[in-house]
């Protein structure tokens, strides 16, 4: 294991964000990213932030990250066993517990499983469909999640634990939607899932080269509902792929497409229902395809934050309009208040910095 301390940060000038702590506001300035991890070697994919103190990393070559003192110190590790894997999502219950994916067709899917901060891990659950491709996943409880592959055969693969992991099960096809030629989800930031408590669950689609879809369940996935989003699909590699929700029924979804990584496109979807419908957003300004966004909880208007290999950028006003404010690729976010957010990218994982003016 090696461990890698923060770095000195240099605050920008840049547009404000307003948010709410200790039950006033403050107006946050110039918000950038502090480079608390370096590692050359290793692509930073999966981010799950706990709280302010905890958060976990995941990437290339199996590799995990982990703090539990806010990214003063990061401690590196590779699970056994998994070092030719592609970690490209991770959820985490504490600094001991949390689950990661790898991608990949047949058995290169995998979900492991640590009870102590990494010391150790234990396999989860291993793909033996090899028409399966597992995107990333999402948990209710520490007992209860679920998992998404892309489709094959005109049927959605969706899989579930009712324990914790020690078992598996595919959810019955016939439960959800069909599933368009091709459509399937793009595993680049582990947020094509999303859960919230009481059994609230949501994946985003996109590669049919149709439309692209929001698919949301209210009951653990014992039922599933459909609704289009106004974000293209026109090609294999176009479509949604991150999502975040404010609440139960506040949320945004991103796309772009792969292969116009130059290009602006209509990649901001809003819904206020829950996801039984969505509005078009503003344009992040970022090309391509936006790989990942949270929204700030906290925030005392609904701030978003989207980042992408272009860059990042932040809204204050639920998605339609935004402000660019780093260059740097990242490809997955996650905050859990205006002052603890991160994100991960090729060769590092940061936290946003802030120029704080009461």
């Amino acid at each position: 294991m090696a461990r890698c301390r923060a770095t000195p940060v240099l605050l920008l000038a840049g547009a404000a964000i307003s948010c709410r702590s200790a039950d006033r506001s403050i107006a946050f300035q110039g918000p950038t990213w502090e480079v608390q991890v370096a590692d050359s070697t290793t692509r930073f994919i999966g981010l799950f932030a706990v709280d302010s103190q905890t958060v976990w990393a995941a990437g290339a070559r199996g590799r995990v990250g982990r703090t539990t003192d806010g990214g003063a110190t990061w401690t590196l590790m590779t699970v056994p066993g998994a070092d030719s894997l592609e970690f490209r999502d991770v959820h985490a219950f504490s600094g001991r517990e949390a689950f990661v994916l790898s991608i990949g067709n047949g058995p290169a899917s995998r979900i492991y499983r640590t009870r102590d901060g990494g010391v150790t891990w234990d396999r989860s659950f291993q793909n033996d469909d090899p028409n399966a491709f597992f995107d990333c996943f999402s948990f209710w409880s520490a007992e209860r999640g679920f998992a998404f592959s892309d489709s094959h055969a005109g049927e959605f693969v969706v899989i579930h634990t009712t324990d914790g992991g020690d078992s598996w099960s595919r959810i019955a096809p016939e439960l959800l939607p069909d599933a368009r030629d091709g459509e399937g989800a793009f595993a680049s930031s582990g947020t094509c899932v999303v859960t919230r408590p009481g059994g609230l669950g949501w994946f985003v689609t996109g590669a049919s080269g149709v439309d692209t879809r929001v698919i949301r369940t209210t009951d653990y996935g014992a039922t599933w509902f459909e609704a289009p989003t106004p974000i293209a699909s026109d090609t294999s590699l176009a479509g949604i792929f991150s999502l975040t929700m404010l609440d139960d029924r506040a949320g945004a979804a991103f796309g772009g497409s792969l292969a116009y990584p130059d290009s602006l496109f209509d990649d901001v979807a809003l819904t206020a229902d829950g996801g039984a419908t969505w509005t078009l957003g503003g344009r992040t300004g970022l090309g391509g395809a936006v790989y990942g966004a949270s929204y700030v909880p906290g925030a005392a208007t609904p701030t978003l934050v989207a980042v992408s290999p272009r860059g990042s950028a932040f809204s204050t006003d639920d998605g339609r309009t935004w402000t660019a404010f780093d260059t740097v690729s990242y490809w997955a976010v996650s905050f859990v208040s205006p002052r603890a957010g991160w994100a991960v990218g090729p060769g590092r994982i940061g936290r946003i910095a802030l120029d704080v003016r009461e």
